[in-house]
């Protein structure tokens, strides 16, 4: 007897799975495609072939070949701030003035550097050992036959009779065991201006700067540095036993003035950094040197600081050059050795710092005399 149902089976619906593998494919296609396209930035193609470089599994850098084969490696570009602090000059160490001997000279001006006058002269020195000749004034006028870049570029040296017998003038004068030092004036020159304007200082209106001295070169400026350099070279090379740089500052103001330089700088603008800059520079391009290499103060509290008139601080002369040549007088240079003698600590400070006195010769084992009009 058959079984009677109390309830209606309803009709099942049969399910078509048949797409899920097409949906799958579908999924797997476009995840494919977008992989594809993305990842192209990330693709790294060498002669080995092809590899992705996800930044993620990075350490920061990827390695890339060349034309040339050579791999090169790229890193993620970093942000860093930079701080530019000012010029620091006191990690400077020097044996500068180690082997300076006693300089007794008389100071020839560049208008009687000439044989007859020079002669002269040596026939003076009968308290000295040494003749000051001034071979660059702040004329700008070369006194020998300058092969340095500067002076070939703008005419800066003459043929005549005083450059054809320099050498030989200086032979003649070695022969008589006299010492020779050669002055040249740096940063005050009348004729390197006159043939351009690239290495002056100049106004707001664009003209070179000019004061009582002359005009005025740029010490912050690097090729003004190389020729120095040459300069001190050349004379080195002619015979001269020692050169003393001169006008190595910035012009004093009297009232803060607005001025143009040759060169863009990363640290506030400071005479200090600009002078002591140039210094240092000159120095080191020297730093081989067997000769006797000077330079000259302004003032007496450069002697003891930072001068942020001039720019000039003669302690760190003293580090990098033989001797410091001041200007001075009999009252007064007693005082200038107090003020320097704690930072002399190579060599004789009565022979490092040179007084340069007018007509008076001092009770001293290093002097320059210089003759001016009788009072």
């Amino acid at each position: 007897m058959a079984r009677v149902q109390e309830f209606y089976k309803g009709k099942r619906k049969r399910r078509n799975y048949a797409f899920l593998p097409f949906l799958a494919l579908l999924v797997l296609f476009s995840l494919i495609l977008v992989l594809f396209y993305g990842m192209q930035k990330y693709a790294v193609i060498s002669k080995d072939g092809v590899k992705i470089e996800l930044p993620i599994l990075s350490d920061g850098s990827a390695v890339t070949v060349d034309s040339e084969g050579h791999a090169v490696r790229q890193f993620q570009p970093v942000s860093v701030p930079l701080t530019f602090d000012e010029a620091d000059f006191g990690y400077v160490k020097s044996n500068a003035g180690k082997n300076a001997p006693p300089v007794r000279a008389i100071f020839i001006p560049s208008v009687n550097v000439n044989p007859d006058k020079i002669i002269e002269y040596a026939a003076r020195l009968v308290a000295g050992n040494a003749l000051v000749l001034e071979m660059k004034p702040r004329s700008g006028v070369c006194l020998w036959e300058s092969h340095a870049q500067m002076a070939m570029a703008y005419s800066l040296t003459q043929q005549n009779d005083i450059t054809a017998a320099m050498p030989e003038m200086i032979e003649k004068l070695k022969s008589q065991n006299i010492y020779l030092v050669a002055q040249i004036s740096c940063c005050i020159d009348e004729l390197l201006p006159t043939r351009t304007t690239a290495y002056c200082i100049h106004t707001e209106t664009g003209l070179n700067f000019t004061d009582g001295l002359g005009t005025w070169l740029d010490a912050y400026n690097l090729d003004l540095r190389t020729w120095i350099a040459e300069m001190v070279q050349e004379l080195y090379d002619l015979g001269f036993d020692e050169v003393v740089l001169a006008d190595v500052a910035h012009p004093s103001l009297a009232e803060a003035i607005p001025l143009l330089y040759t060169r863009e700088i990363s640290t506030p603008r400071s005479t200090v950094a600009a002078v002591c800059g140039l210094a240092a520079g000159v120095a080191d391009k020297l730093r081989d040197r067997e000769k006797v290499l000077s330079i000259y103060c302004k003032t007496r509290e450069a002697l003891v600081r930072d001068d942020f008139t001039t720019g000039q601080n003669a302690v760190l002369f003293m580090r990098l050059y033989d001797r410091v040549y001041l200007e001075t007088d009999k009252y007064t240079y007693s005082y200038n050795v107090e003020d320097i003698a704690n930072n002399v600590r190579v060599g004789n400070v009565y022979d490092r710092l040179v007084p340069v006195v007018v007509n008076y010769i001092p009770d001293n084992t290093s002097w320059v005399l210089v003759d001016g009009p009788e009072e």
